[in-house]
C-alpha cells in the first residue's frame, strides 16, 4: 500500500484535545485520523450525524452546498479557474463547459 502525506489546518486547542483522547486510547493523532478516513472511505459516509441549528442562514447554506454537490455528481468535478480577459472566476467541467456564475447553474461560455 502506497502512503501519502496529508497536511491539514486545525485549531490548536482542538488538536490538543483530540491528541489527548487518542493517547488515552493508546494511539497517536495520525492513527486516529487514519481510522476516521478509513471509516469514511469504507462506509462512503460521515460516521456521525451532521445537523444544522435552527439558523435560517445555515439552512440556506446547506441548500447551496447540496446543490453544488449534486452538480459535481451529475457533471463531474470542475476545476476552478480565472479568466484574465473577463477578469472573473469560472468553473470548467470535464466536458469543456465553462460556468462563470458561481452562485447559479448558468453556462456563460
Amino acid at each position: 500500500m502506497t502512503e501519502t502525506r496529508l497536511s491539514i489546518r486545525v485549531d490548536d486547542t482542538t488538536k490538543r484535545n483530540a491528541e489527548a483522547v487518542f493517547n488515552a486510547l493508546g494511539m497517536n493523532l495520525s492513527m486516529g485520523i487514519n481510522i476516521f478516513l478509513t471509516r469514511v472511505a469504507h462506509s462512503r459516509s460521515i460516521p456521525f450525524a451532521l445537523e444544522l441549528d435552527n439558523d435560517p442562514q445555515d439552512v440556506l447554506m446547506c441548500g447551496v452546498v447540496k446543490s453544488k454537490l449534486n452538480n459535481v455528481f451529475e457533471n463531474g468535478a470542475p476545476i476552478a479557474l480565472f479568466d484574465d480577459e473577463q477578469n472573473r472566476p469560472y468553473l470548467e467541467y470535464t466536458d469543456g463547459r465553462k460556468v462563470y456564475e458561481l452562485d447559479q447553474n448558468t453556462d456563460s461560455s
